[in-house]
């Protein structure tokens, strides 16, 4: 054991440092048999010992190494600072040397420094002298040109003159170049005022010429050029206001002409005999036309403030010479507006400036809107100089177009509607008349103004176009009578009907147009008042106004088949035949009336959104017939039922009629819904109908499959239909309410009053079969099987609303059949969109509930009890009859 420690303790030293060293073979070798496990102590001491042994080796060494790095950097550091300390001598000495040079060479060039200063001091002194000796001189010589009245040899000294004044700007504390300068301003001034009169010398009061022309044009370099410009022109203008007083017929709007005839002789008179004695920078022509423009614009100004009343003629045909006028004088002066840089040019301008530098300033507010195209300097465009005396006085104007327009819609809702036959002829003609008068008075409106008066006859424009459609389209719209005699004029009518609906669209799409294109052309800052929206609503609710009379039309036309449908006696019907008479009636008139409507109306929209509202109306007044029946069969209303498809059939195949699409395209998904659900509603009350009225058990029943949430309404007109005394309706009512109990849903309340009209015309709320549930025929006689109808969750049949009886709005019963789940038809969307607005509504169905399973096994139960009944109804029938 021993042994094996001290070979723990010396030998492994050498092993545990090699590279391939392995613990098990070591530990193996260390305690190769059970009795040498007895020196695991000792071996164990003798490994922590040499831990500690080795260990303090290590920190010994360590600082070892420690102590001999610092002994190596201390020389190494102190040799780096003294070789800063000798770099600072260095550079001390160096600066100190500097500083003795900069003293040397400032000690030699002192006095050449003086000599520079003394010799730059003496040739300022001799030019300024020499500059005072020719501005005395100049003066003095200034003075005798005065005196002598030689203006062209002045005009030449005094910028001379100028230039020397602004050299002695900063000696003005010497009292003797101050008196100097005095002299030199004074001899100016008066020379200009010797001049200015000589100019004025040379006119008489009539404005001629009677002095020397060329003093004129030299006195005219000499004098100050407003004065000048401001006597000349008033005197040329003094015959103007003698000639045209306000009191005078000359001076009237209608005889405006004259006043620009006038000013057309003074200026050829000028270009003739004085153009060429005023410098040309003076404009002396453009300044005289422009004071002839206030003038004219004050007196015009009152001339229309005092005339009462102002003859609307008068006053466009002076607006139409005024702005003539001012845009033949921008043509004679050349004034343009100014070129807008292009995009490319505004880019690049961009992309040159730094991204931090500013614009750099200018000297104007901004950039002028016109120039003199042969200079590019800035100018003031003539027009409106005058023109704006007229603006206030525009309202006169649209005031007269608006009193023409409404004439003009006051003969129209006059006239008699013309149809003719040619199919171009798809617009009123008054439609055109009408809005050919509006581009004209556009045309001559923006030929005279297109700021506020604009903006006020956009206005005219849409009060026009609604008027027109509230008094002449939806005026003109006839009235149908729900009877057999009125049923042959609806055809005429309806082509009628069918032009005024085209008329609106045209109308609409023409507002929009003329909206755009008056926004183009009016001034910004009315843009935002141009609005045509309140005529294209008038417009649309034409339309749609339109549209109603289109379904009232053709449901006058279907009144004798309803009228024979309900004088039918279809509790003797025996048999099951083939389609009824009215059928025939009823198909005849509605192909005929929507072939009439295709062909009649322009717009796609409008004509699949009269099938939509067709189909809903033509339900109702199915349905309100068949009320009206008295006591139906159950083989009466196997043969309803069968009309019912017919009639469903014809619906389907409106949106085909009177297209040449070969095969006939199919009906749209929402408009075979919309048939569907309005179809299905008669359907559903029919197949009540045919379930016996006795036992009451299995009429409820299947009234509760078809009518979900049990309208007691329907209920008691399918009793009424079936023959049922009124005094047994209760008890029957009891029936259903004891089976709408055990169903789980809430006690029934009576159905909710409903409108008038639905009153009258009375519909049920139920919804086509769903696919692949149809039920199979079969013989007269035998009631069918379980129905797969949908029926509807409406509170009543006459209502045909979507909510039932104790079901909230949007909330229709819980049918795990899946007979009620009636999707909504797609809503309108006003004539920009699908149709127009105040489209046919249905009730949104409700989404089943319940466990499918329960539902499977109701509905099976019902069913057996349903064929039970009847076979034991067969059966007495049977044995009755053997």
């Amino acid at each position: 054991m021993r042994r094996a420690g001290r070979r723990a303790g010396t030998g492994g030293c050498e092993e545990l440092d090699s590279s391939d060293f392995c613990m098990e073979r070591f530990i193996d070798r260390l305690l190769p048999d059970a009795p040498s496990l007895e020196g695991v102590g000792v071996a164990e001491a003798n490994a922590r010992h040499q831990l500690l042994v080795v260990s303090s080796e290590i920190r010994r060494a360590l600082r070892t190494q420690a102590d001999g790095s610092q002994q190596q950097q201390a020389p190494g550091i102190e040799a780096t600072k003294a070789a800063i300390a000798e770099l600072y001598t260095r550079i001390s000495e160096m600066k100190a040397k500097a500083r003795s040079a900069e003293r040397m060479v400032v000690d030699i060039t002192q006095d050449i420094k003086s000599l520079d200063f003394a010799k730059r001091n003496l040739t300022q002194t001799t030019t300024t002298m020499r500059r005072l000796q020719l501005l005395v001189s100049s003066v003095e010589q200034l003075r005798q040109l005065t005196e002598q009245g030689r203006y062209h040899d002045a005009a030449q000294l005094l910028p001379a003159i100028g230039g020397l004044r602004e050299g002695f700007g900063g000696f003005q504390s010497v009292r003797q170049i101050a008196a100097l300068d005095q002299t030199a301003e004074s001899l100016r001034r008066s020379l200009a005022s010797k001049a200015l009169q000589e100019v004025q010398r040379a006119f008489d009061a009539q404005g001629l010429l009677v002095g020397n022309a060329q003093l004129v044009r030299d006195a005219c370099l000499c004098c100050d050029p407003e004065r000048a410009v401001d006597h000349y022109c008033a005197l040329q203008l003094r015959a103007y206001t003698a000639i045209f007083q306000l009191s005078d017929d000359v001076s009237q709007l209608e005889n405006i002409s004259r006043r620009y005839a006038w000013l057309r002789r003074i200026m050829r008179n000028y270009a003739e005999e004085h153009a060429d004695l005023f410098p040309p920078a003076w404009r002396m022509d453009e300044q005289l036309t422009r004071r002839f423009a206030v003038a004219t614009r004050d007196q015009l100004g009152e001339i229309m403030a005092n005339a009462s009343p102002l003859a609307v003629d008068h006053l466009t045909a002076a607006l139409a010479d005024t702005l003539a006028f001012e845009a033949h004088c921008d043509k004679r002066f050349v004034i343009a507006p100014r070129p807008q840089p292009s995009a490319a040019a505004s880019a690049v301008a961009s992309q040159g400036a730094s991204p931090g530098s500013s614009p750099a300033p200018s000297p104007q507010a901004g950039p002028p809107a016109y120039i003199y195209e042969g200079s590019g300097e800035a100018a003031e465009s003539f027009v409106g100089a005058i023109s704006c005396a007229f603006e206030p006085y525009m309202s006169i104007f649209v005031d007269g177009e608006r009193a023409k327009f409404e004439q003009m819609v006051l003969r129209f809702q006059r006239e008699p509607i013309a149809v003719d036959d040619d199919p171009s002829l798809s617009v009123l003609a008054s439609s055109t008349d009408l809005l050919y008068q509006f581009r004209e008075s556009l045309r001559q409106c923006a030929s005279l103004s297109t700021g506020q008066a604009m903006a006020d006859l956009a206005q005219v424009f849409a009060q026009c176009l609604g008027s027109y459609a509230r008094s002449v389209l939806q005026h003109k719209l006839p009235t149908f009578a729900s009877t057999a005699a009125a049923a042959a004029a609806p055809l005429e009518d309806i082509k009628h009907i069918c032009l005024i609906i085209s008329t609106a669209d045209y109308c609409a799409a023409a507002a929009a147009q003329l909206e755009q294109k008056i926004v183009e052309r009016v001034d910004g800052e009315f843009k935002a008042r141009v609005s045509f929206a309140a005529c294209r609503e008038a417009l649309l609710s034409s339309i749609n106004a339109g549209i109603r009379a289109l379904v009232a039309g053709v449901e006058a036309m279907c009144a004798p088949a309803f009228a024979a449908l309900a004088q039918e006696p279809w509790h003797d019907v025996q048999m099951v035949g083939d389609q009824s008479g009215y059928v025939l009636l009823v198909v005849s008139a509605v192909t005929a009336a929507t072939e009439a409507v295709r062909r009649g109306i322009s717009g796609s929209r409008y004509f699949r959104s009269y099938c939509d509202k067709f189909a809903a109306r033509f339900a109702e007044a199915y349905a309100a017939a068949i009320a009206q029946c008295g006591c139906i069969s159950e083989v009466g209303a196997e043969q309803l039922l069968l009309d019912a498809q017919a009639l469903k059939s014809v619906l389907l195949g409106m949106p085909a009629i009177g297209t040449d699409e070969v095969p006939p395209p199919g009906p749209p998904p929402a408009f075979a819904r919309i048939v569907g659900q309005s179809i299905g509603r008669v359907e559903a009350l029919l197949k009540a109908i045919l379930v016996p009225s006795e036992p009451a058990d299995a009429l409820v029943g299947r009234f509760l499959l078809l009518f979900p949430a049990a309208p007691r309404d329907v209920f008691r007109q399918v009793l009424s239909l079936k023959g049922v005394r009124p005094a047994e309706h209760t008890s029957y009512i009891r029936v259903l309410q004891r089976a709408h109990r055990d169903a789980g849903d809430p006690p029934l309340t009576p159905s909710p009053a409903a409108p008038a009209s639905a009153r009258s015309t009375p519909a049920p709320a139920v919804q086509e079969p769903p696919p692949g549930r149809k039920a199979a025929p079969r013989a007269a006689g035998h009631a069918r099987g379980a129905s797969s109808a949908s029926a509807g969750s409406g509170a009543g049949f006459g209502a045909g609303s979507g909510a039932g009886p104790g079901a909230g709005p949007g909330k229709p019963r819980p049918d795990p059949l899946g007979i009620t789940g009636a999707a909504q038809p797609a809503a309108d969307s006003g004539a920009d969109g699908e149709h127009p607005a105040d489209g046919p509504q249905s009730a949104a169905g409700g989404d089943a509930a319940g466990s499918p399973v329960l539902a499977s096994l109701a509905a099976n139960a019902t069913a057996t009890r349903t064929r039970i009944n009847e076979n034991l109804r067969r059966f007495v029938s049977n044995m009755r009859r053997g």
